[in-house]
């Protein structure tokens, strides 16, 4: 399949070409590369899961702790 991106503005198109460059790439596969990268991530491994988990946990402001968690399920169902 074949695409055009049109409009791309003139400093986006040099930012482009010029990471193509430094990576080795062409810009057509550069491109791919983050289309591939943003829109078809490869599954994390576990540890990447936990850091993603432990980085979300830390910044959150209040922690759910599991028995919390039961007592606002079954007063919500009284």
């Amino acid at each position: 399949m074949n695409v055009t991106l049109k409009d791309v503005p003139s400093d986006l198109h040099q930012r482009l070409q010029v990471a193509a460059s430094e990576s080795g790439r062409s810009l057509n596969k550069l491109i791919l590369h983050a289309l591939r990268r943003e829109f078809c991530p490869r599954k994390a491994s576990e540890t990447q899961l936990f850091e993603r988990i432990r980085r979300r946990r830390s910044s959150m402001k209040i922690w759910i702790d599991d028995e919390s968690l039961s007592a606002a399920i079954e007063g919500d169902r009284e």
